[in-house]
């Protein structure tokens, strides 16, 4: 008894450290070249699971709603929403974000490796990430690069560049 007593206690406390985050406010955005010109855009419909224990990330997993994507044109966003070698939205809606591994750096830095999929592939990337608490509240940010030809994305659309920039800010609430 006292044995199960001592189990129940420490699973307990365990799970009193364990804090899982909520966002509260987010910013997705995004840019790459086309022609030579900046193309800039962001999503909404951004869902984040966060879990925390003892002041560490341990996981990081968010969903975002591709139909969402907005660059400001709404010939390009249909374009980019319908067509084949783009999002694809009916037959794939989300982008998926998840942690396999985070390390804490100093400070409020980390550094994590996350499966990226879109549409049908999945790769893993590094991306680097702030993570500042005040008290009930935190902002995690990150900004980071990929290269859209890994993912297949974009086809050999003339004049696309390869580097998409992303940034991403969580305004988070426990």
């Amino acid at each position: 008894m006292k044995k199960l007593l001592i189990l129940l206690l420490f699973v307990g406390l365990n799970a009193s450290f364990a804090q899982d985050w909520k966002p509260s406010t987010y910013v997705v955005k995004f840019k790459l070249k086309m022609l030579g010109l900046g193309v800039n855009g962001k999503f909404s419909g951004l869902k984040v699971k966060l879990n925390a224990s003892n002041n560490d990330i341990k996981s990081i997993s968010a969903t975002v709603d591709a139909n969402t994507v907005n660059t400001d044109n709404s010939l390009r966003d249909t374009h980019l929403k319908e067509k084949p070698e783009f999002f694809q939205v009916e037959k794939f809606p989300t982008l998926t974000l998840a942690s396999t591994q985070i390390t804490k750096g100093t400070g409020n830095s980390y550094s994590g490796t996350f499966n990226l999929t879109i549409k049908d592939v999945t790769k893993a990337i590094k991306i680097p990430f702030t993570m500042e608490e005040k008290g009930e509240t935190a902002i995690l940010k990150t900004n980071f690069s990929i290269d859209r030809k890994l993912w297949n994305f974009g086809g050999n659309t003339p004049g696309m560049g390869d580097k998409v920039e992303i940034n991403l800010t969580l305004n988070l609430k426990k």
